[in-house]
């Protein structure tokens, strides 16, 4: 059986050629749409999720391997695709193991993916996976999240939110409520768009589980909320509530 790199080079040209041939079908227009759509700075070749998901399901020629085998080779596909669908082949496999696993071993593992995420449908990919893993594994996690909160990298800051609750529904056990609310504000002045959604998003999920506070702290920060931010925390939110802080914000705002 190979091993390490030549392994992990092996598989990628497996994947990359099945997904290639797959999506010879893929009219090039839709493609570009759905780039321009993801913001993807590699290139897309314009398949499904079912079409991926489908395609991961015929399986490859190393799939008979043991989970704990599997993931440092799909590690490596993941840090050296060359197109977006073979990142997301990765993260569809490692969100559904199949089987018992460390989840210390396994967040050791994932960690290090974040650092080569160039899209958000990338980054989502991975806060599936980082929030089960902060549920099974928080001393280990929640560390990791609060360094990121402040990195220099905006992807690691967005983690550090979606991340924390992606999504309440399917969570069997909540990160605690002072860490979620203290990263979220923490962020609150981040220039950077994709963290701003990411913000907004984790006060969305956040007013599923604590939603007293989220209100309560909505109108604390209503006037300092991003447009993008704003725009996904109150969402779902009953049309009197928003309308209610929309006019707070225009007065904070001076509108």
């Amino acid at each position: 059986m190979m091993q390490g790199t030549e392994a992990g080079k092996f598989a990628l040209a497996e994947v990359e050629t099945r997904l290639a041939d797959l999506a010879r079908s893929v009219d090039p227009h839709k493609a570009a749409e759905r780039a321009r759509f993801m913001k993807v700075t590699m290139p897309l070749l314009g398949l499904t999720v079912p079409q991926q998901r489908q395609c991961l399901k015929k399986k490859y020629s190393f799939s008979k391997l043991s989970f704990a085998e599997q993931v440092p080779i799909w590690g490596y596909v993941w840090n050296h695709a060359t197109t977006h669908e073979a990142k997301v082949q990765a993260a569809l496999y490692v969100e559904k193991p199949g089987e018992r696993y460390d989840p210390v071993w396994l967040w050791q593992e994932l960690e290090p993916w974040v650092m080569s995420v160039n899209c958000w449908d990338q980054s989502d990919c991975l806060s599936r996976i980082y929030s089960q893993l902060l549920e099974e594994a928080p001393e280990h996690v929640v560390p990791i999240l609060k360094r990121w909160n402040e990195s220099d990298n905006p992807w690691e800051r967005r983690q550090s939110l979606v991340a924390l609750l992606f999504y309440s529904r399917f969570r069997n056990v909540f990160p605690d409520e002072d860490l979620v609310f203290s990263l979220i504000r923490a962020r609150l002045e981040d220039e950077d768009y994709y963290v701003q959604k990411g913000l907004g998003w984790a006060l969305r999920e956040a007013y599923h589980v604590w939603p007293q506070r989220m209100l309560a702290f909505l109108d604390e920060v209503v006037g300092v909320l991003a447009p993008a931010a704003w725009q996904a925390a109150t969402e779902k939110l009953d049309p009197s509530v928003k309308q209610r802080l929309k006019i707070n914000r225009k007065v904070v705002r001076g509108r």
